[in-house]
């Protein structure tokens, strides 16, 4: 009877260990989408196609025939100039924010949960030591 409680109990936690880890693998998918829209920003932010480099970006655009353009780089990368702004940066930081204090919470949860069902195992065999030996 006892064995069979403890054998849903460690179920029931392996259960909750694969969720926990399969949100914790959601959020950090979410923060490198969110450092990578930042650097992205950064960069837009930046310019680095500006006048000053025109001359260096031809040269290498005649080299590299056929490769695809700053520009349309630029495009394809930037499709809207008004999501790249100092706001936007600040509402990217604050995103990234929350989301690390969320991984943390998961992270913390995982542990937990990882603990539980070791303390279950441990009784479980603990209870069929004791049942083989009776």
């Amino acid at each position: 009877m006892a064995t069979t409680i403890l054998a849903t109990e460690i179920a029931d936690l392996r259960q909750q260990r694969r969720d926990t880890r399969r949100e914790l693998a959601r959020v950090r998918w979410w923060r490198r989408l969110v450092r990578a829209r930042r650097d992205l920003a950064v960069a837009f932010i930046a310019d680095p196609i500006g006048a000053g480099s025109a001359g260096l970006d031809l040269s290498w655009e005649a080299l590299a025939a056929g490769a695809p353009t700053s520009s349309e780089l630029a495009d394809a990368v930037w499709p809207e100039a008004e999501a790249s702004s100092v706001a936007a940066l600040e509402s990217l930081d604050d995103l990234d924010t929350r989301l690390a204090a969320y991984e943390a919470r998961v992270v913390a949860t995982l542990d937990s949960v990882t603990g539980q069902m070791v303390r279950a195992m441990a009784r479980a065999h603990t209870v069929e030591t004791e049942e083989e030996e009776a």
